[in-house]
């Protein structure tokens, strides 16, 4: 704006860029980086060259950014997860298992389908026969199932009254034999605390 030849209004906007984008010691940063987060982009015309500070020995460039890369180590990500999986320990030895649904369920349906087939057993993974075929899941989504043992049972046939049973040379023989028996009931007398006999008629007997 000092120079004669220039327009106020064209040298106006590349002043008030060298002011937002200047230094201040009192703030200990820009107006720029206190506006936006960040220092604004210069043009290279704003900067004066100093070639003593400037000189730089570009003969080793090469060999120096391969050291420089080659002394890069990858940073060791954070783990914020301390939930830990619980595995049951009958999982080991039990031949059936049921498996946990983590899909979307519906109303009123189970979280846990089976019993299912152990077909194979992993470290991490399980094959198991679901509907006919052999899938491989996840040992988190499993849990041991406790069957009955399936037993032999001998069904034993009692004799009820007015049946007799015979045993002929190993062959059991049930013969019904049907009594009839006629049993006349005396009402017990009932008496209150005087020692009076009640008597109710025969319809409410």
């Amino acid at each position: 704006m000092c120079h004669d030849d220039s327009s106020w209004s064209e040298a106006l906007p590349l002043v008030l860029l060298g002011i937002r984008s200047s230094f201040k010691e009192d703030l200990q940063s820009s107006s720029a980086e206190l506006v936006y987060g960040e220092p604004l982009r210069l043009p290279g015309e704003f900067f004066g060259h100093n070639v003593d500070k400037c000189t730089a020995d570009l003969t080793d460039f090469s060999a120096r950014i391969r050291t420089f890369a080659n002394n890069l180590q990858p940073v060791p990500t954070s783990n914020h997860s301390t939930q830990k999986v619980f595995i049951y320990k009958d999982l080991s030895c039990c031949s059936h298992v049921f498996l946990r649904e983590d899909a979307l369920r519906s109303s009123l349906q189970p979280a846990y389908t089976g019993p299912h087939e152990v077909v194979e057993r992993g470290h991490k993974v399980y094959k198991i026969r679901v509907k006919g075929k052999v899938v491989t899941v996840s040992v988190d989504r499993l849990k041991p199932a406790y069957i009955l043992a399936h037993a032999n049972d001998t069904k034993t046939v009692l004799p009820t009254p007015g049946t007799t049973t015979t045993s002929t040379n190993g062959t059991t023989n049930t013969t019904t034999t049907t009594t009839t028996t006629t049993t006349t009931t005396t009402p017990a007398a009932k008496t209150t605390r005087s020692g009076r006999q009640v008597r109710f008629p025969d319809k409410y007997l």
